[in-house]
């Protein structure tokens, strides 16, 4: 083969890979949650083939999911909400857990042991403990938009809200004590990084302003859901810090 030929084949191959990665639909940030667990039988037996419901309370929307051969089921993007999770195998009676809060990038581990009986009978759980996050390392601070229309943010400057984080300072709090502009407002240094170091998220969006990685956009306190400043152990998803990530999701509505 001649080194031209050899040279064309080469070009032709390169091109293939990079339409192959072009192709690829591009991931965004997290900002939503998540759900995973296992069903067993009373025997502490994988139950396969499960059904798994999960319901937003606020909106009915309806998530559904079907156990493994290991009895694993998983749901990896669930808004942000109130929800029950309802299962239910043939044989078993329907295990119901309600209300099951998710917050921002959360991923809640829930389980299922299962009681023999008839299906139409219901074993539903209340008042069960906290979630604990299990399944991720991420160390970050989540504020409901109750807290957030609750404290007196007199600027009604969202930013303020990272100085409620471990580890997160200002060298000038006045810089705090303005309304959100690009180019005249403070930022926090986190866990030692500088100010300009930290990644801003709106509703999964990039919302870095570009030549200062200021807050490009600032939305209102009151139109925020959820305010989430991740600190430590972000997952690779994030990337493009090496402060923090403040991330924002807007409020969507119910059908109250």
């Amino acid at each position: 083969m001649s080194n031209s030929r050899y040279l064309r084949n080469f070009v032709s191959v390169l091109s293939v890979l990079a339409l192959l990665f072009i192709a690829n639909p591009l991931q965004s940030q997290e900002v939503t949650a998540a759900i995973n667990g296992q069903v067993t039988d009373p025997s502490g037996a994988a139950v396969s083939g499960a059904k798994v419901t999960v319901k937003d309370l606020d909106r009915g929307t309806v998530f559904p999911a079907t156990t493994d051969s290991a009895g694993r089921y998983n749901l990896p993007r669930i808004p942000v909400g109130s929800y029950e999770v309802r299962v239910e195998d043939a044989g078993f009676q329907i295990s119901v857990k309600s209300p099951v809060v998710l917050l921002l990038n959360q991923v809640a581990k829930l389980d299922f042991a299962l009681v023999v009986g008839n299906v139409n009978q219901t074993v539903e759980v209340s008042s069960a403990a906290p979630i604990l996050q299990t399944e991720t390392t991420a160390l970050g601070t989540v504020l409901d938009a109750r807290t957030n229309v609750s404290l007196p943010l007199a600027t009604r400057n969202y930013n303020q809200l990272t100085l409620l984080a471990p580890g997160s300072v200002t060298t000038d709090p006045s810089e705090f004590t303005g309304a959100q502009t690009t180019f005249s407002s403070g930022r926090p240094y986190i866990n030692g990084n500088r100010e300009e170091e930290n990644y801003y998220l709106l509703d999964g969006m990039d919302n870095n302003q570009v030549s200062e990685n200021d807050v490009g956009f600032a939305p209102s306190v009151d139109s925020i859901q959820e305010f989430n400043l991740i600190t430590q152990n972000a997952s690779a998803e994030f990337g493009n810090f090496m402060g923090g990530i403040v991330s924002v999701s807007t409020k969507s509505g119910t059908n109250s």
